[in-house]
């Protein structure tokens, strides 16, 4: 399937303060862009049926898994008595995939003007639950080898007016091979608009465990900046729950439960042309990762949608022409839910989507 290209870039910066990704550019800011995708989000669950479409190579001929359809207006799950089923009762893993590319400059801010939102909805929407909470690297590389470089680290002896607080050189004894691999947790964000230190995470895990103490370990992992690549989102996805990072010795080693349910939430303002892997084969991995059991999955983006009203600036939307892939990806999913990535803050759209989870938490039943 042809997927064409958004004509995204973060506002240009000024010297060597740039938060363009290195070896990467981005042309001038817009205000309204156009992007592949349907004229309305769709939002589905457990319910109605509905038929999706899938995209990739000539290898996938079988369409994507029939999704069913919610309004998600609806009350907050029942309470189902007590006990409740052991999913209602029991862990939930969060995953988060966002894009570190140089036009999430604005999606960064809303980002983080919603991170005590999602922690909120932890505290009070899941305050039973034993949780795990990750934030993988979408790329190959560690981002602060930009901060690295001559014209940065080099010559000016700091990253820019966007990061100063990265300490040149700090990466010497805190970089690893996992810091380097797609798909692992993060751990040391770097670059332009990103957290600059190494985060501290409970039990020397590259992943938030229930219970942990610092309050800004979220903002800490999912600060991610805006020094990487255009990078392969869903594919991304594929490798954070692969048996490789999730065994004995992976990088994301014991983050992946099998009694868990999975919730996954994928960020990016522009199309995911990078991946590889059709909407079909992405579902098929992650069901497979989960056991096969297709009610053990929550698919969740904060993706382009429909502009309405004025455009907000440096932001990216969808004219409906093409479907983006992202949203083919989770549309395959029979729990999933999109957010408007140009919104103010992504607070309602975590707490929306918090009464999906546990909608899907009366369904998933673990064996």
């Amino acid at each position: 399937m042809r997927r064409l290209a958004l004509l995204a870039a973060a506002a240009a910066l000024a010297g060597c303060g740039t938060d363009n990704s290195p070896g990467f550019s981005t042309g001038p800011g817009v205000t309204s862009v156009t992007t592949l995708g349907t004229s309305t989000s769709s939002t589905s669950s457990a319910g109605s049926s509905s038929s999706t479409s899938t995209s990739g190579g000539a290898e996938d001929s079988a369409a994507a898994s029939t999704a069913g359809v919610s309004t998600f207006d609806m009350d907050p799950a029942p309470d189902v008595g007590d006990p409740q089923p052991e999913g209602c009762k029991g862990k939930i893993d969060f995953l988060f995939v966002i894009s570190a590319f140089g036009t999430m400059r604005h999606e960064q801010d809303q980002l983080l003007a919603s991170y005590d939102g999602f922690v909120d909805v932890l505290a009070s929407k899941f305050a039973d639950f034993d949780r795990h909470v990750i934030s993988v690297n979408t790329d190959e590389f560690w981002r602060g080898t930009g901060c690295e470089e001559p014209e940065f680290c080099g010559n000016a002896g700091n990253c820019g007016p966007y990061a100063m607080d990265y300490v040149c050189g700090s990466y010497a004894d805190t970089v690893f091979k996992c810091d380097r691999t797609r798909g692992a947790g993060l751990l040391y964000n770097a670059g332009p608009h990103a957290t600059n230190h190494v985060c501290e995470l409970d039990g020397g895990n590259r992943y938030i465990i229930n219970g942990a103490t610092d309050p800004d370990a979220f903002a800490c992992i999912a600060q991610v900046g805006t020094f990487g690549a255009n990078s392969p989102i869903a594919d991304t996805l594929v490798a954070a729950v692969s048996g490789e990072l999730n065994g004995p010795g992976g990088c994301n080693e014991g983050f992946l439960r099998d009694d868990a349910l999975l919730v996954f939430v994928l960020i990016m303002d522009n199309e995911d042309e990078q991946s590889v892997l059709s909407a079909k084969k992405v579902h098929d991995a992650v069901v497979a990762a989960k056991g096969g059991d297709e009610h053990a999955v929550v698919g969740l983006a904060i993706i382009p949608q429909p502009l309405e009203g004025e455009p907000v600036p440096d932001c990216v939307y969808d004219d409906g022409l093409w479907q983006q892939h992202l949203r083919e990806v989770v549309q395959t999913f029979d729990y999933h839910r999109e957010g408007n990535i140009c919104a103010d803050s992504y607070d309602g759209f975590f707490s929306e989507a918090a009464d999906l989870v546990h909608e899907a938490c009366n369904a998933f039943i673990p064996q």
